[in-house]
């Protein structure tokens, strides 16, 4: 993306993210990117593409945050789950913003298509950490079981509070990492 595009993107997603994506109209989305009408539209021609922006920036920024952590053991693993625990203190608490455009959007298929590619990205995080800690195990299911984790954390921290659904999915997460003997 350009600067323009980028930063325009940028404020679309904290501004969907706050208010949602029915909750503002194009006059308010512009508004809050500081750009004029056209160059919002030439950025982002519709509302579909100002969503599709928003998203895009989300899962860039997103997997920027999930970077580093311990390269060895469980706590390699689990470091997903420490930076989403992050970031619903100090970034977003408002549930998944992937999942709350497609439901308000189930009719699209590129927003369909853009939130299906982002949840396998972070599945294949998972993935990715469980064969680099345990090369020779089956982990197939101890990585769905960690993203099925990490999606309950962000829907439950909204409901019960960030510490209660961070604890609770640290507490599973852990348990089922021992399981596996996975230390």
């Amino acid at each position: 993306m350009t600067g323009t595009k980028e930063r325009i993107a940028s404020e679309l997603e904290r501004s969907f993210a706050e208010a949602g994506f029915a909750g503002q109209g194009v006059e308010a989305l512009r508004a809050e990117a500081d750009v004029s009408l056209r160059t919002l539209y030439k950025h982002f021609p519709s509302r579909e593409a100002m969503i599709l922006g928003a998203l895009e920036h989300r899962d860039a920024t997103y997997f920027r945050w999930l970077e580093g952590g311990p390269q060895e053991g469980a706590a390699h693993v689990l470091h997903p789950l420490v930076r989403l625990g992050d970031w619903l203190g100090e970034v977003a608490n408002t549930g998944c913003l992937f999942l709350n455009a497609w439901a308000q959007y189930p009719d699209s298929a590129a927003i369909a298509a853009v939130v299906r590619d982002h949840k396998a990205r972070l599945a294949g995080e998972f993935r990715q950490r469980l064969a680099r800690v345990a090369p020779r195990q089956d982990t197939g299911h101890l990585a769905e079981t960690l993203f099925l984790l990490h999606e309950g954390m962000t829907q439950a921290a909204r409901l019960q509070g960030r510490e209660i659904a961070y604890e609770a999915a640290m507490h599973a997460a852990r348990a089922a990492l021992a399981a596996q003997n996975i230390d």
